[in-house]
């Protein structure tokens, strides 16, 4: 019996193994598939307040001010070059004694002439030399296939990279569609546009030490419920239905614990005159606290073309999950409309017989290979 169990136990692991995405590239596990240029060297950062020393690739100014390649950078190459879909993750630091100074990394790909255009920029990294904080680890998905990945510092304060990791994605086969698939975030940003000062960001929870993905709000729209510039405007195929379900959940990171953070979702009419459909509660201080975000929901009482989230204030606020399904109600209205015969999509249009995905027929859903 206990011989059994191990072979188990061993069998299970290697399925895991298995399972597991292929790592291309893992610094500071190996250098394999980085060439250094220039200036930039394999180095070291002393990081918590200057006292402990880590491995990481240093960096002065890769590109000129009208972006052509300079001398100084890491160049990434593995058999085959990066796909579509494979992640990128970076973290680092810079010593500086003026904190003023500030620092970041860009992923970029260089073209004719050395030009370079940029993919990736990351946040700022940590002052090592004033912070106890470790690197914030930031991630980035390829859209396309590149035969090589560059990284580099548009600006002269020394830059670490401590961790710097390439993971082969998904393969390139679209998903099939589910029923509860119309938005879903941070797994995807697909459906959300940011704009103004909204940006994909990242806030630290758990008396911030963990760093959890989001969407970073300002102020949305003004006091006399006009929009503002800046805001996340959300948007599927044939827009959204009654009973579909919103669910929201967020944090704000601030010393001061009277500071208040909520997002509201609303719809923007003629005149950018705004309405609020839903406020959530005032999201937890990542800064002062031990909790996760608490999650809220909301179901749309009637059909829109698109919804919008925005912060009715200057509180820096992240919404770290923001997922939304299609109701009950919406897909029994559906099924109401239909035609004998006829194929429809979830969102209630009707699509060819030979439309790839979940489709309602004879009022029954089913998955059309």
């Amino acid at each position: 019996m206990l011989m059994k169990k191990i072979f188990t136990l061993i069998a299970m692991a290697v399925m895991a193994l298995g399972a597991q995405a292929e790592t291309l590239i893992n610094y500071p596990t190996a250098q394999t598939g980085i060439a250094v240029n220039g200036t930039t060297t394999f180095d070291a950062v002393k990081i918590k307040t200057n006292t402990t020393s880590v491995s990481g690739i240093k960096f002065a100014n890769s590109y000129t001010s009208d972006n052509a390649l300079n001398d100084n950078y890491a160049k990434l190459e593995v058999e085959g070059g990066f796909k579509a879909g494979d992640v990128v993750t970076i973290a680092g630091a810079y010593n500086n004694s003026d904190d003023s100074k500030k620092s970041a990394i860009d992923l970029f790909t260089v073209g004719e002439e050395n030009a370079i255009t940029v993919l990736f920029t990351t946040q700022q990294f940590i002052n090592g030399r004033l912070v106890d904080d470790d690197p914030v680890a930031e991630t980035f998905t390829l859209e396309a296939d590149v035969d090589a990945l560059y990284l580099g510092r548009n600006g002269n304060t020394g830059t670490i990279v401590t961790t710097l990791k390439v993971v082969r994605g998904q393969e390139s086969e679209p998903e099939t569609p589910t029923t509860d698939g119309l938005i879903d975030y941070p797994t995807a940003q697909t459906g959300i546009t940011v704009n103004g000062t909204t940006t994909f960001d990242a806030v630290k929870i758990k008396t911030n030490t963990t760093s959890v993905s989001g969407i970073k709000f300002a102020n949305s729209y003004t006091s006399d419920n006009a929009l503002n510039d800046n805001y996340a405007k959300l948007e599927v195929e044939g827009g959204f239905k009654t009973g579909d379900v919103v669910t929201i959940a967020g944090a704000f990171n601030n010393s001061d614990d009277s500071k208040k953070s909520a997002i509201d979702l609303f719809t923007v009419g003629e005149e950018n005159a705004i309405t609020v459909l839903f406020t959530t509660q005032q999201f937890i201080n990542g800064k002062l606290v031990d909790d996760d975000p608490v999650a809220e929901t909301f179901t749309l009482e009637a059909d829109v073309d698109a919804l919008y989230l925005g912060r009715n204030g200057n509180t820096g606020t992240i919404v770290t999950l923001l997922k939304i399904t299609r109701g009950a109600t919406a897909i029994e209205n559906v099924k109401v409309q239909m035609a004998d015969g006829a194929v429809y999509n979830l969102a209630g249009q009707k699509v060819s017989n030979d439309f790839k995905g979940i489709v309602i027929k004879g009022g029954v859903k089913m998955l059309q290979k």
